[in-house]
């Protein structure tokens, strides 16, 4: 059985978004890490209902970034990530698999 690779919502993001220990930028997302004790990588999603108006799009791109968080989860180090998606990424969703490939490389290079 795998272990569970979201962050529970009754910790929620608040410690991660007051004190994060690294973070990384495109025009498009924001990802903050902070290391954790369960000794596994973990991820939560933060898209703005404002800037992404329908729940089948916000979905989508949890979807696709959650996809590539595991894609990547054995060779990240092993932190919480929360990645917060832009109000710039509406209507560019092609270009978020590249920025996520860019970050999550940054995290791990930043690690070595």
């Amino acid at each position: 059985m795998t272990p569970k690779r979201s962050i529970p919502s009754s910790e929620g993001f608040g410690e991660i978004f007051k004190k994060p220990d690294q973070k990384f930028s495109t025009k498009n997302i924001l990802v903050l890490s902070r290391s954790n004790n369960c000794g596994v990588s973990r991820i939560g999603v933060a898209i703005r209902k404002k800037d992404f108006r329908l729940a089948v799009k916000r979905n989508s791109i949890k979807r696709k970034i959650k996809g590539s968080f595991n894609s990547k989860v054995l060779e990240l180090p092993s932190k919480d990530y929360v990645v917060l998606v832009k109000k710039s990424l509406k209507g560019k969703e092609e270009k978020l698999h590249k920025d996520l490939e860019t970050v999550w490389q940054k995290f791990i290079n930043k690690n070595d």
